[in-house]
């Protein structure tokens, strides 16, 4: 599997950014080009449905989360295995570290530097609009 991440260290407490970014139910929180999203406990475990621009619906299934962190997959045409974790790390008191981490197998092995340059764009992009919802950017 190949990794991509992207992190920032913010001036808030792992607590405060963690309210925002990290309920798996509430991504349009921050993520505000989701339109509507539901979730539902499943055989598989908890799946989150988006409902993008267009009409186009992503389903995302939980496969693991902790006191400030959860990782999600889903079904990607263009891949054999992905999986991104959303996590905070505290740094202090009134600090911490936001991190994004995609680990991904493209089905394509010639198109893994395309894939890699979306996905580290993907990542800066959504941490980009965390700041936005915590007031930092």
């Amino acid at each position: 599997m190949h990794d991509v991440n992207a992190s920032e260290d913010l001036p808030m407490s792992a607590e405060a950014v963690w309210q925002v970014v990290g309920d798996f139910s509430g991504i349009r929180k921050w993520a505000t080009v989701v339109e509507a999203e539901s979730t539902e406990v499943t055989p598989q475990g908890k799946v989150r449905t988006l409902t993008m621009p267009g009409g186009r619906t992503v389903k995302e299934l939980l496969t693991d989360e902790g006191p400030h962190h959860y990782t999600y997959t889903l079904d990607r045409p263009d891949m054999d295995a992905y999986f991104s974790t959303v996590s905070v790390k505290p740094a202090g008191p009134d600090a911490s570290t936001l991190e994004l981490r995609v680990k991904f197998t493209p089905k394509d092995p010639d198109k893994l530097a395309e894939a890699t340059e979306a996905l580290t764009k993907f990542c800066r992009g959504n941490i980009k609009a965390m700041k936005r919802a915590l007031g930092l950017a």
